[in-house]
């Protein structure tokens, strides 16, 4: 009995232990029918939450504890490439319920940011527009959802219709307008505000497959085809398959010089992208430098979702961001037919 104050205060610091460290994770668990045994993907959507975690799959059901710092809105992704808001914070229980069927229809449930949300899709299952976004922030100014329906919102949106964020942005709390989601957005406008009138892009450079490093000067004179992609990113990949390396083997085959690819990747596995890169035989440019979302080039271009490509000009200027297929062809043909021109 005269060791029972020190099993008892032995006892009570473990359970402070334990209490701190629970206290620093969120548990997000739930049933998503369709989906078997699976893997899902938690990546940041900032810098709040600057890594990737998996959440494995039984059946259908799941139940993960997840570090966190802060709040932080991040993205839950599937292997389909399709992706669903998720916001984390320390202390909190996510519940999530659905079918792979309609994965934009998940009923994610707690007691803050992803209930709003919830709620919001629930009632407006709708194209999103501007009155929609307004609404939703006229009615909660501190909430940290209005920044994800900003976002969403300018993904759709012309040029004109960009003007019309300012007054929504200046709605919020005061206290959000300190928060890195606000800056991110405010300098998104400004880039894209340059984009448009063909700014010049920022140098860079990053490390290649061999470690040697690669710049955009190192592309001048010639047109570039930056394509941003990860091994985690199904999509990604089948298009590296599908549409890039046809396009590289085309480019080489017809010995066109003047415009040339750049696949850059969001891991920060490197062994698993250099793995990736050789299984698939990747051979134009690729670079990696395992910082994620956080790489400087995805800040450069405010990079929000995988896949993404940017088309920039010889002299260093973005023309394009997302091209489709047909429109990366028409470019070829363009610098074919130019070369042909120069041999006459």
């Amino acid at each position: 009995m005269k060791h029972l104050p020190f099993y008892l205060m032995l006892v009570f610091f473990l359970c402070m232990a334990c209490g701190e460290e629970q206290g620093d994770r969120a548990l997000v668990k739930g049933t998503i029918k369709g989906l078997g045994n699976d893997t899902l993907i938690v990546y940041g959507a900032d810098q709040m939450f600057d890594k990737v975690d998996t959440i494995y799959v039984k059946k259908g059901k799941f139940s993960r504890f997840i570090t966190v710092d802060t709040l932080a809105q991040t993205w839950l992704l599937f292997k389909d490439g399709s992706t669903v808001p998720l916001y984390l914070n320390k202390r909190s229980t996510i519940t999530i319920k659905g079918d792979t069927t309609h994965l934009q229809r998940l009923q994610i449930e707690d007691k803050g940011e992803n209930h709003l949300l919830t709620q919001f899709t629930t009632a407006h299952d709708t194209t999103l527009t501007l009155a929609l976004v307004d609404t939703f922030i006229t009615h909660h100014p501190t909430s940290t959802v209005g920044f994800y329906l900003i976002n969403r919102y300018l993904l759709g949106a012309s040029t004109a219709d960009r003007q019309l964020v300012k007054p929504l942005l200046d709605k919020l709390d005061d206290d959000l307008k300190h928060h890195l989601q606000y800056l991110f957005i405010t300098d998104r406008l400004e880039k894209e505000a340059r984009a448009d009138s063909g700014s010049a892009v920022n140098y860079f450079r990053l490390r290649d497959i061999n470690n040697n490093y690669v710049s955009r000067a190192d592309f001048s004179r010639k047109w570039l085809l930056i394509n941003f992609w990860a091994t985690w990113n199904e999509n990604s990949q089948r298009l590296n398959r599908t549409l890039y390396k046809p396009i590289y083997q085309e480019l080489k085959k017809e010995k066109i010089d003047d415009f040339v690819l750049w696949g850059i990747s969001l891991d920060i596995d490197r062994k698993a992208w250099r793995e990736a890169v050789r299984k698939d035989t990747l051979e134009w440019n690729q670079s990696c430098d395992g910082k994620g979302w956080l790489t400087e080039p995805a800040k450069l271009f405010d990079l929000r979702n995988l896949p993404t490509n940017i088309l920039i000009s010889p002299d260093g200027k973005i023309t394009a961001y997302n091209l489709t297929r047909e429109q990366i062809e028409d470019k070829m043909k363009e610098q074919k037919e130019k070369k042909k021109k120069e041999k006459k």
